[in-house]
């Protein structure tokens, strides 16, 4: 992604494109994405998001709609370093834990009281 400097591409993707950033918190810039309607998960070692390309990323636009949208997402991380977002805590805790084995425990609770049927 050339024109937004911060991201990087990681390895030689076919459909599933992960990135990462050097420069600003990946998980704040999914956060902001998922604001715009886009759909990334995230990553852990190194920290990145995904998105996995379906048909529908194919349609003619979207592909663009989704680079201006990550360009806006990258911009508005840089001009809020200092917020919180929503889930990059969660991924940032999640990261951060020395016993890595209760991660997987913490977000499937979370998930869990998050998707709720009532």
């Amino acid at each position: 992604i050339s024109r937004i400097p911060e991201i990087n591409i990681m390895g030689d993707p076919l459909w599933v494109i992960a990135f990462e950033s050097n420069t600003l918190d990946i998980f704040r810039v999914m956060d902001e994405m998922a604001e715009k309607g886009w759909s990334l998960n995230g990553l852990h070692h190194p920290n990145a998001v995904h998105i996995a390309i379906t048909l529908r990323h194919t349609k003619p636009g979207v592909a663009q709609r989704f680079l201006d949208d990550l360009e806006s997402a990258v911009s508005m991380v840089k001009s809020n370093p200092s917020d919180k977002g929503k889930m990059a805590p969660v991924y940032g805790m999640a990261a951060s834990m020395p016993f890595q084995g209760v991660i997987s425990d913490i977000l499937k609770r979370y998930l869990d009281a998050l998707y709720k049927v009532e």
